[in-house]
């Protein structure tokens, strides 16, 4: 019996050492040793982080136009590229032409899945990324509008004249600019541009997408919706034009109706 007390009590008193050493560390299967425990691995693709100075864009009766910054931190080295798109939808180009002293529309031709909006910023100028191969994805205004579908057939040098028309139209309004935004990068890794909008804006969900390239290649891209709509009182109104179009016209007749009267009074007592 007092063997078998000594025997339990060296038992014991080993077990409790060997949990005072903590567990046992095993090589690898390969018996190659591993990287120590604090040393993260690293990541496969490299990081994009990019946010909006504003989540929506809100016209209002007073709007005359707004910019936004975009700002963000990517992994170096790289370049970073902005493309807005706004929201597609079909399209039509009328061409005029003076005959007899008047302006009259000789032909028409229209373009579905045209952008809205269009604008590019780059860190670097644009045509030398897209000559190092990082074409595909990212298009110059040149290259999107080559992708609209004509509806109908023509000849290839009068639809040339007219997607050049529309191209002109869309620039004149403010919504394709010709000139090449600037992506600030600051600290090698930082990185904030602006993005203006015009007053004549159109409604829906507009697409902000920030592109990384290294080497001439898309390494990382992060896409951002951007809301634009009407809020207030010119939204009650444009809702009210859209869903009672009878009721609307009714009473912009009694509004002008009154407008020409009162107006008509106050002259008369003057």
């Amino acid at each position: 019996m007092r063997r078998l007390l000594i025997a339990l009590v060296v038992g014991l008193a080993g077990m409790a050492g060997a949990h005072a050493q903590g567990p046992r560390a095993e090589p690898p299967p390969s018996g190659l040793p591993g990287p120590p425990p604090s040393v993260p691995a690293e990541s496969a693709t490299p990081d994009l982080v990019v946010d909006l100075s504003r989540a929506r864009v809100s016209i209002t009766s007073a709007f005359q136009g707004e910019s936004i910054l975009m700002f963000g931190m990517f992994d170096p080295p790289g370049e970073v590229v902005v493309v807005v798109v706004g929201p597609e939808a079909r399209e039509t180009v009328m061409r005029k032409e003076r005959f007899l002293g008047l302006w009259l529309n000789t032909g028409r031709q229209s373009f579905d899945d045209v952008p809205a909006y269009y604008a590019i910023a780059a860190s670097q100028p644009l045509q030398r990324l897209l000559a190092r191969g990082a074409g595909g994805e990212i298009l110059s205004l040149e290259d999107r509008m080559s992708t609209v579908k004509p509806v109908g057939s023509r000849a290839a040098a009068e639809m040339a004249k007219f997607r050049s028309g529309l191209v002109e139209v869309k620039r004149r309004e403010g919504l394709y600019p010709a000139a090449i935004g600037q992506v600030t990068v600051q600290a090698g890794r930082l990185f904030r541009v602006d993005l203006p909008f015009p007053s004549r804006l159109p409604e829906g969900v507009y697409e902000v997408k920030a592109y990384l390239l290294r080497d001439g290649k898309i390494v990382a891209a992060v896409s951002r919706p951007l809301p634009v709509g009407k809020v207030g009182f010119s939204a009650q109104l444009a809702g009210w034009a859209s869903h009672d179009g009878a009721l609307y016209g009714l009473g912009a007749i009694v509004m002008a109706l009154f407008a020409g009267w009162l107006g008509g009074a106050i002259m008369r007592r003057l």
